[in-house]
C-alpha cells in the first residue's frame, strides 16, 4: 500500500465529528497532528506546513486505494487539518458519518520524497 516506498503506519485513531463532516467547513482535524509533523515532516516540508500559506500538498489514500490531493497544514490557531475540494469528495466517496471511527496512516513514498496519508473507517 505504501506505493513503493515504507508501508503505512497508524499514527492516529478519532471518531468522525460533525466539524470534519461539515461541508462548508472542508476540512478533518487530525488530533495531535504536532507529534505528526515533528516525527514525519522533513525540515524544508515543515517550513510549507507550518509557514506556508496554503500548506503542503499531499496523497491521501482511502480504503480502496483511491487517491485525494489535499493540502496538509499547521494553522496560527495551532490546529493541524487536512482540507481542499478533495476532503468533500472523499467523504462524499466513502460515505463516512459523523461518530464512526477513523485510523490515519503516513508513509513515505518514491525514494522517501513524498509523504503520504491513509484515511480508513474501522
Amino acid at each position: 500500500m505504501g506505493i513503493n516506498g515504507n508501508p503505512p503506519q497508524m499514527v492516529m485513531k478519532k471518531n468522525m465529528t460533525q466539524s470534519d463532516r461539515n461541508e462548508g467547513l472542508n476540512r478533518f482535524m487530525i488530533p495531535n497532528g504536532d507529534r505528526i509533523i515533528e516525527t514525519w515532516v522533513n525540515d524544508s516540508e515543515k517550513e510549507i506546513v507550518v509557514g506556508g500559506a496554503d500548506g503542503l500538498e499531499v496523497t491521501v489514500l482511502d480504503r480502496l486505494g483511491r487517491k485525494y490531493q489535499m493540502m496538509f497544514k499547521k494553522w496560527k490557531s495551532g490546529a493541524v487539518v487536512f482540507n481542499g475540494a478533495a476532503w468533500k469528495e472523499f467523504v462524499r466517496n466513502n460515505k463516512w458519518t459523523v461518530g464512526i471511527p477513523i485510523e490515519l496512516l503516513v508513509f513515505r513514498y518514491c525514494a522517501e520524497r513524498h509523504l503520504g496519508f491513509v484515511l480508513l473507517d474501522v
